[in-house]
């Protein structure tokens, strides 16, 4: 009874400790203000917002049922069947050797992985020792609970990606993996993307682009507007993003770039 006992608190220390650790980073999506921890939830510190923590890892900040594509909200494990059959036709070598690459030599610091899905990219990051912060943000909640079955160490942000719940200047690392694309707003979401990273932070982003026929087809088939490689670095440039690479992978490019001012 006793072992069974100091088993469940230490339990409790150690998602305590990941709460802990992040609380001072969160900002209120409503009003912008510093979030207190509560047992439950976290409440903003100034217009009282109360946002619920689930299993001690996931904080919803969006509290509304609808995620963005319904199949997947229902059915989350499809979601990866569905990743690797789109990459065999839209993308160019293996999905897996393509999140290696996207997590290659990143092994510290406060990471974000924005449209996490079912938090592959975050897994592999943690199988290969990753220290530091990651925190997987998604707008479905049912593809966040999948992600935080596959990983110990992370936590998770249900949230959109153009209104991040974080504080100015608190990133390091801003990975993306194919999910940019979907948002309408785009602009906005770079925004967002230069605010939260620090001076110097660095972005990996894979994102459709309309500059191949494989990109075109794919963005029809989804009914999403993509654009040429050359419009998202030009809208990088603008929020101070400098970009320093790319790497093409058929529909999709991965770009590379440092934050080098505020």
């Amino acid at each position: 009874m006793i072992h069974r006992s100091f088993r469940m608190f230490s339990t409790i220390m150690v998602v305590f400790t990941v709460i802990k650790d992040i609380i001072y980073m969160l900002r209120c999506p409503a009003c912008g203000s510093s979030l207190i921890a509560g047992d439950d939830s976290v409440v903003c510190s100034l217009c009282g917002a109360k946002y619920r923590v689930e299993d001690h890892r996931i904080i919803d900040f969006l509290q509304r049922k609808e995620g963005w594509v319904s199949v997947f909200e229902r059915m989350p494990e499809l979601y990866d069947i569905w990743s690797r059959i789109g990459w065999r036709i839209s993308g160019r070598g293996s999905l897996k050797g393509f999140y290696e690459e996207l997590a290659y030599d990143l092994v510290q610091g406060y990471l974000i992985d924005i449209g996490c899905g079912t938090g592959t990219l975050l897994s592999i990051l943690e199988s290969k020792g990753y220290r530091g912060i990651m925190i997987g943000l998604d707008i479905s909640i049912q593809m966040i609970r999948a992600a935080s079955r596959k990983t110990r160490r992370a936590v998770f942000i249900r949230s959109s990606m153009d209104n991040i719940p974080l504080k100015d200047g608190i990133i390091d690392h801003y990975i993306s993996s194919l999910a940019i694309h979907i948002a309408e707003d785009k602009q906005r979401v770079f925004r967002e993307m230069s605010r939260v990273l620090k001076k110097e932070g660095n972005i990996r982003i894979a994102i459709a682009v309309r500059d191949s026929m494989r990109g075109r087809i794919f963005s029809k088939l989804l009914k999403i507007k993509t654009l040429e490689e050359r419009e998202y670095i030009k809208m990088l440039e603008t929020t101070g993003i400098r970009v320093t690479g790319l790497k093409r992978y058929g529909a999709f490019t991965t770009i590379y770039g440092i934050k080098d001012r505020l």
